[in-house]
């Protein structure tokens, strides 16, 4: 006796490559600042402040939070903001 119920069978698709988040030294490699800039903006104290994800001790940004971290800085220059 076959079970009429199948559940149909649905494709696997592969695991997407995870997101390469960024070091605060990347960072400041990317941007040719200092680390201490890249906290400074990081942590509020400095503006505009730059998004950063916190895990545990660690402190790390995704590369769309830097590029946006740039253009704000380009609005700022150019008296946009």
């Amino acid at each position: 006796m076959t079970d009429a119920r199948k559940v149909p069978e649905t494709p696997v698709q592969p695991a997407a490559k995870p997101e390469r988040l960024l070091s605060a030294r990347e960072v400041a490699e990317q941007l040719q600042v200092s680390v201490q800039f890249v906290f400074d903006h990081a942590s509020g104290r400095k503006r505009p402040a730059m998004r950063r994800l916190k895990m545990g001790g660690a402190v790390r940004f995704r590369q769309e939070h830097v590029d946006e971290f740039v253009r704000c800085c380009e609005e700022i220059l150019n008296g946009r903001a």
